[in-house]
């Protein structure tokens, strides 16, 4: 039984800090007389809440291989690729680390783009492209994932 990879990050620290500076500014403001601090109070609770949506979006990444098959999960929707599928692999940086898109080949005809969060995920990216060299070795690399690529096999995490 295939299991998803382990999150880099831990989700825990951010919402817990998060949290703690949220009670004390509420704290702070709600026991002021000043006026308007409703309103106030109302801005710090929606960037608090913004604050833990983007923890819980980041934990919601999934990277999952079952032989030929693998399985990704970004925010809401999982994709389930397989290996012949893949027709290119294109690479672009985000503010946690590379982020992959791989182009498929459609049932129809068409092509569709699945993106793997592969930097929230620990072993992600040698995991990504082992998977690639085996199951899905036809697929075009771009300039950026073929560096990618020499750099894993200099570090010794793919052949």
């Amino acid at each position: 039984m295939p299991h998803p990879l382990e999150h880099a990050d831990n989700w825990r620290t951010p919402a817990t800090v998060t949290s703690v500076g949220a009670v004390v500014c509420l704290g702070v403001v709600l026991r002021g007389d000043g006026a308007g601090r409703g309103g106030v109070a109302v801005v710090l609770v929606l960037l608090w809440a913004a604050c833990l949506a983007v923890v819980w979006a980041r934990t919601r990444a999934l990277l999952q291989v079952d032989g030929s098959r693998l399985t990704i999960r970004r925010v809401r929707a999982r994709h389930t690729v397989a290996g012949p599928d893949v027709l290119a692999v294109r690479q672009r940086s985000s503010a946690s680390g590379p982020v992959f898109t791989l182009v498929c080949r459609e049932p129809g005809g068409g092509t569709r783009r699945v993106v793997a969060p592969v930097a929230l995920l620990r072993g992600g990216t040698s995991t990504l492209f082992r998977w690639i060299l085996e199951h899905a070795p036809q697929a075009e690399l771009d300039r950026g994932a073929r560096r990618t690529l020499d750099q894993l096999r200099v570090k010794g995490l793919v052949l």
